[in-house]
């Protein structure tokens, strides 16, 4: 996300919880659903992710010691206008991303307008110590990367687009051999949402208040 002239956000009602609902599959999940892709058809048209966007979903970690994991700077708090449709997710001599981080009910979320740090190992692999840590990259050529890791240990990686492996998780979310652009997307929302037990809605994105962090990275050790 490239940084603009931000107007900063009040402290109260920050980072506030949302109801959430979800897939059945795994054993923390909180709710009954079990999201497939036609509940995301909504995210197609969205205009704020036209260059791309990562999403990062982290267990049991507040934005707070999300920052921290990451070697991060809490810059200021903002909105989800604030946040979205500015296609730099990372830039400058000095590599750093500018990604924002809410919190849902005992998750964190991560959100990148054409960023990649929630599948770059360097730096997730050490987040999901001790956790879970599900992130789903969009690039703007439409390819991309989906990741599960637990403790550190990767169970899925695959791209979207074109997964050489469908896993029955993967069947169930809406995967299929030559699967279109459109419904790979939408797949790999249901499927984090399976994974984590987590509904991202659109009024959820919209009702979050988010931490604006600076996240550096050491090019020359990827």
């Amino acid at each position: 996300m490239r940084r603009r002239s931000l107007l900063l956000i009040p402290a109260a009602g920050v980072l506030s919880a949302c109801t959430s609902r979800a897939g059945g599959i795994p054993p923390f999940a909180d709710t009954q659903r079990e999201a497939v892709a036609d509940d995301y058809r909504w995210f197609e048209p969205e205009p704020e992710f036209g260059q791309g966007y990562c999403f990062t979903w982290v267990r049991g970690r507040t934005p707070p010691q999300v920052i921290e994991q990451l070697g991060g700077q809490e810059l200021e708090r903002i909105s989800w206008p604030q946040l979205v449709d500015s296609g730099d997710g990372q830039q400058g001599p000095l590599y750093r991303y500018f990604i924002g981080i809410a919190r849902v009910d005992d998750w964190s979320l991560i959100v990148e307008d054409n960023g990649d740090l929630g599948v770059t190992d360097q730096l997730v692999g050490p987040l999901s110590a001790g956790t879970t840590v599900v992130a789903n990259h969009r690039g703007p050529d439409g390819h991309g990367r989906f990741l599960q890791l637990e403790d550190q240990r990767v169970l899925l990686d695959f791209d979207p687009r074109a997964p050489k492996t469908i896993t029955p998780e993967m069947a169930a979310a809406g995967f299929a051999a030559g699967i279109d652009g459109a419904t790979a997307m939408a797949a790999t929302l249901a499927l984090a949402e399976r994974l984590t037990g987590k509904l991202m809605s659109r009024q959820l994105l919209i009702e979050r208040t988010y931490l604006l962090t600076s996240v550096p990275l050491d090019r020359k050790n990827q």
